[in-house]
C-alpha cells in the first residue's frame, strides 16, 4: 500500500463565495434574510452621487442598512471600525454584499437615513406577526434616562449668553466682562472654525432653551438635553427614553425621546407610537404609577384599552415596602363602597369637601384634591398620639384625582389584574441590554431626533436578535432561569427575590 505525501505548497483548485465562511446557522444570514424580505416595504428612493462628470453610483441603501444593523448586533459603534470589517472580514463582506464604504460614507448615510430606523422596527413586529410569535396582547410602558453628550459642567448660563449675543451684534463689551465668562462661555468665544454668524446663530437657539425650559443653565454641546435626575438620585444632563414592550416576545414595539424630566404625562405619545408601529390596538397596556394621572387613564379609555396602573400604595405593597409607621397613610385601608378611609384603630374617614387644585403648566390638567376626616373619632382617640401631632386636632386623609383614578384604583385591588400587571415587569428586559450591551451611554449623537433614530437603530438590532432565538428556539425556559438563580443565590449567599413568567 502506497502512502502519498502531503504537499503543503501544493494548489488546488476551489470555489469560493462570499457566503463560505459563514456558518449555516449564524445570525448574519438571518439579518441578510430579513432586509431582503422588507426592504422594498420602505419604499427607499434609490439615490446617486452628482458631480461634474456624474459622480459614481451611490452605494446600495439595502447593503448599508445591512452593514449597520449586524454591526449593531455585534455592538459595533464606530464607523470606521465598521468601515474596516467591511473591508476586510468576511462576515461582515457577506452581510454587506462586499461593499466597501469609507468611514465618511457610513457616517453620512447613518445621519441622513436615521428616519427609515423606525421603519425597519416595524418591520421587525410585522415580521414576528407573521411568524404567529405574537398577537401584541399586552404593552408594558416604561422609561429610563440616557446620560447625553454632554458633560454636567460644559454649560452656560442665560446672563454669559447674553454678554455673548451683546458682543457678536456689536455692542460695546468691556474686556474685564469677557474674562469673567467660564470655560464653556469662553471656548464659544475662542472657537475659531466657526464664523461669528454661526455662534451668534447657536446663541440665539441657547437663549430659546432658555425660554422653552425655564432652567438656569443650558448645556452646551448638547442644547436640547436637560438636566435630570438618575436612578441614584444624581442630576445629569439626559434624554427621557420611554419604550413599549411585547410581553409574549419582549420585542420593543416602540422608542420615544423626550426632553421631558419625569415619566407623568409620556404615556399617549409612546402609546400611539406602539400602535402605529403594531398595526393595531393592544387589549392591555401597563405602567408603572408614575404615569398615574386623567390623561393616561383618558388615552385608555377613549381607545378601549385596558388599562393597569397601579396606585403609589399598591406598588408598595407588592414589593413589600409599606411604611414601618403603623399610623402612616400607607395602613388607612380605602372602602370604595362608601368613599371613605378605614384607620388603623378601626374608625371611619368620610369625605367631607374637594376643590381643584390649578396647574401652573397650561399643557397638565388641574388636579382634584378630595379630603376625609373625623373629628368626633380622632378626638376620642386613645392612639391620637401616636397618629397625628400635638398642634393638630383630627387626622385627615388627601386623595388626588377623579372618579377614573378611584376606579383604576379599585380594579388593581382585583387578583386578575394584579396577575397581568404582574407581567409588566418585561419592560425591564431591553433596557438592561441596551445599557449594559449596546453601550447607547456612549453613543456619540447630539439633539432629541438623532438620539431617538439611533435607539431606534438599537432596538431594529435587539428585536433581530429576539426573533432569531425565537425560530431557533435559544431562549432559556422557565425551569433553566430558575435553577441559575437559585444556584447562583446559593453561591453568592443572596437573598432571592425574583418573578419568572
Amino acid at each position: 500500500m502506497v502512502k502519498n505525501k502531503n504537499k503543503k505548497n501544493q494548489s488546488k483548485l476551489g470555489i469560493i463565495t462570499l457566503d463560505s465562511a459563514v456558518p449555516k446557522n449564524h445570525i448574519a444570514r438571518y439579518v441578510v434574510k430579513f432586509v431582503d424580505e422588507y426592504f422594498d416595504l420602505l419604499q427607499f428612493p434609490e439615490k446617486t452621487k452628482k458631480g461634474k462628470k456624474g459622480g459614481r453610483p451611490a452605494f446600495p441603501p439595502k447593503e448599508m442598512f445591512k452593514l449597520l444593523i449586524y454591526a449593531k448586533i455585534e455592538h459595533v459603534e464606530s464607523a470606521k471600525y465598521i468601515a474596516d470589517m467591511a473591508r476586510y472580514h468576511d462576515i461582515y463582506k457577506y452581510v454587506c454584499d462586499d461593499i466597501k464604504p469609507s468611514e465618511r460614507s457610513i457616517q453620512r448615510f447613518r445621519s441622513e437615513n436615521g428616519k427609515e430606523f423606525e421603519a425597519l422596527l416595524q418591520m421587525t413586529l410585522k415580521k414576528a406577526a407573521d411568524a404567529g410569535f405574537t398577537e401584541f396582547n399586552h404593552v408594558a410602558i416604561d422609561g429610563t434616562i440616557k446620560k447625553a453628550y454632554n458633560s454636567n459642567n460644559n454649560v452656560i448660563t442665560k446672563k454669559e449668553t447674553r454678554i455673548l449675543i451683546d458682543y457678536y451684534n456689536g455692542l460695546p463689551t468691556s474686556p474685564e466682562t469677557l474674562e469673567k465668562l467660564h470655560k464653556p462661555a469662553k471656548r464659544i468665544l475662542e472657537y475659531k472654525k466657526l464664523s461669528d454668524d454661526d455662534k451668534l446663530e447657536l446663541l440665539y437657539d441657547i437663549s430659546t432653551q432658555f425660554t422653552l425650559t425655564g432652567q438656569n443653565t443650558i448645556p452646551v454641546n448638547d442644547i436640547e438635553a436637560r438636566f435630570m435626575k438618575g436612578k441614584k438620585g444624581n442630576q445629569m444632563v439626559a434624554y427621557n427614553i420611554q419604550s413599549a414592550v411585547d410581553y409574549d416576545t419582549k420585542l420593543i414595539c416602540a422608542i420615544n425621546v423626550t426632553q421631558r424630566p419625569t415619566d407623568h404625562y409620556e404615556l399617549p405619545e409612546i402609546a400611539e407610537k406602539a400602535i402605529n408601529n403594531i398595526g393595531k390596538v393592544p387589549e392591555t397596556m401597563s405602567a408603572d404609577t408614575i404615569y398615574l394621572n386623567e390623561i393616561s387613564l383618558s388615552f385608555f379609555a377613549d381607545n378601549n384599552i385596558n388599562g393597569l396602573i397601579p396606585t403609589r400604595k399598591q406598588s408598595k405593597e407588592r414589593i413589600g415596602h409599606l411604611n414601618e409607621n403603623p399610623y402612616h397613610k400607607d395602613h388607612f385601608s380605602y372602602l370604595f363602597e362608601q368613599d371613605a378611609f378605614l384607620c388603623p384603630e378601626g374608625q371611619i374617614l368620610t369625605f367631607f369637601n374637594d376643590y381643584v387644585e390649578k396647574s401652573e403648566d397650561p399643557e397638565k390638567p388641574d388636579k382634584i384634591k378630595r379630603l376625609y376626616n373625623n373629628y368626633g373619632a380622632c378626638k376620642a382617640c386613645k392612639a391620637r398620639n401616636k397618629c397625628i401631632s400635638a398642634s393638630q386636632y383630627h387626622r385627615t386623609i388627601t386623595e388626588y384625582g377623579s372618579e377614573m383614578k378611584k376606579g383604576m384604583q379599585e380594579k388593581m385591588e382585583k387578583e386578575e389584574y394584579k396577575d397581568e400587571y404582574a407581567k409588566r415587569s418585561s419592560v425591564d428586559g431591553p433596557f438592561g441590554v441596551f445599557k449594559e450591551q449596546f453601550n447607547i451611554e456612549k453613543e456619540v449623537v447630539i439633539g432629541v431626533q438623532k438620539t431617538e433614530e439611533r435607539i431606534n437603530l438599537d432596538a431594529v438590532a435587539y428585536n433581530l436578535i429576539r426573533l432569531y432565538n425565537l425560530e431557533n428556539e435559544k431562549e432559556n425556559n422557565k425551569e433553566d432561569l430558575i435553577d441559575f438563580c437559585e444556584s447562583e443565590s446559593v453561591k453568592n449567599e443572596l437573598q432571592l427575590k425574583v418573578t419568572i413568567f
